[in-house]
C-alpha cells in the first residue's frame, strides 16, 4: 500500500515535501544558534559575587611588606596580579582603586554585530583602565561570540600604546590602539615569561610582517598554519601566534590546526598581569 502511494505521489509534491523539510530543519538549527547566542550575551561579563572590600589597610603598607595574602586580596578585589606590582615597583592608589571600580562594574552591555551570527559585547560609554603595556604583551577578550561560541579576540602589543590586530571578515590586519579592549565587556593582559629583548624581537617581527594581511578564519585548515616564510591569510589569534612562532615560541596550548584566543590564554608561557570581566578563579568562560 505504502509503495503504491509513493508511486502515485507526483514529482512536484515530493520536491515540495523535501524543500519544506529542509527549510524547517534549517530554521530549527538557526533558532538553536540564536538561543545560544542570546545566552552568551548574558554570560559575557563576570562580576564578583563577593563583597567589595576596603583596600586601605593593604595600600597603606609599603609594597616590600606585602605578603602573598595581600597580593591575593588585591587580585580578587581589582584584577591586578602580582606581576603588575613587580613591574611598576610602587603603589598607585588612584589607579588601583579605579581598577577596583572597573572590576565591580555591573551594567548591561551593548551588542555590536560584527558579521552574520557574530557579535561583540561592549560598553560604548565606559572606558576600563589598563595596566602599562610592554612590547610582546598579548591582549585577550572573550567578548566576541559567534552563534553562542565565545571565540573571543586577541591582539599583540608592539609597544606601550600600539597593537596589531585582525578584526573580522572583510578586513585586513592593521596597527591599532587599545580602545577596542578598554571598552570590551572583558579583557586580560598577558605577559610572556621570556627576556625583554625576545619580546621586542617578536613585536618587531609582527610590525614588519603582519600588517595588511587578509582575514580568514580558516587559516591553518585550507593553508599552512605556520607561514613564517610569507603570511598570506590570518585571523586575530593566528596573528599573535604567528609572531611568536616566527621567533621560536609555539603559544597554542592545544597544538591544533586553528589557534583560538582561549588556546593562547591557557598557554604556560604567559602570566596574567590584569583581568577584568573574567572569573578570576578560572580566567575563561
Amino acid at each position: 500500500m505504502a509503495e503504491r502511494q509513493r508511486k502515485k505521489m507526483s514529482p512536484l509534491k515530493r520536491a515540495l515535501i523535501i524543500i519544506g523539510a529542509t527549510v524547517f530543519a534549517l530554521a530549527a538549527v538557526f533558532a538553536f544558534f540564536m538561543i545560544c547566542d542570546a545566552v552568551a550575551h548574558t554570560n559575557v561579563r563576570v562580576v564578583p559575587d563577593y563583597e567589595r572590600a576596603d583596600l586601605s589597610q593593604v595600600l597603606e603598607k609599603p609594597l616590600d611588606e606585602w605578603t602573598e595574602d595581600d597580593y591575593s586580596f588585591i587580585w580578587k578585589q581589582t584584577g591586578l596580579a602580582k606581576a603588575y606590582f613587580d613591574d611598576v615597583g610602587r603603589i598607585n592608589k588612584s589607579f588601583i582603586l579605579s581598577c577596583q571600580d572597573d572590576l565591580f562594574y555591573d551594567e548591561p552591555t551593548e551588542h555590536d554585530g560584527v558579521n552574520f551570527g557574530s557579535s561583540h559585547d561592549y560598553y560604548p560609554d565606559k572606558y576600563f583602565h589598563m595596566v602599562p603595556l610592554q612590547a610582546g604583551d598579548v591582549l585577550i577578550s572573550a567578548s566576541v561570540h559567534t552563534f553562542g561560541w565565545q571565540n573571543g579576540h586577541a591582539a599583540l602589543c608592539l609597544n606601550s600604546h600600539d597593537t596589531i590586530q585582525s578584526l573580522n571578515w572583510g578586513s585586513r590586519s592593521a596597527i591599532l590602539g587599545t580602545d577596542w579592549f578598554c571598552h570590551a565587556a572583558d579583557f586580560m593582559v598577558l605577559r610572556p615569561k621570556i627576556p625583554v629583548e625576545e619580546r621586542k624581537k617578536i613585536a618587531e617581527w609582527a610590525r614588519e610582517n603582519l600588517q595588511d594581511i587578509e582575514y580568514s578564519l580558516f587559516t591553518g585548515i585550507f593553508n599552512k598554519k605556520d607561514q613564517s616564510d610569507g603570511v598570506r591569510t590570518s585571523h586575530c589569534s593566528h596573528l599573535v601566534w604567528q609572531a611568536y612562532m616566527a621567533c621560536g615560541y609555539d603559544i597554542d596550548s592545544t597544538g591544533g590546526p586553528v589557534v583560538s584566543p582561549r588556546n593562547i590564554a591557557t598557554c604556560d608561557l604567559f602570566e596574567v598581569v590584569q583581568a577584568n570581566g573574567f572569573d578570576l578563579d578560572k580566567l575563561w568562560f
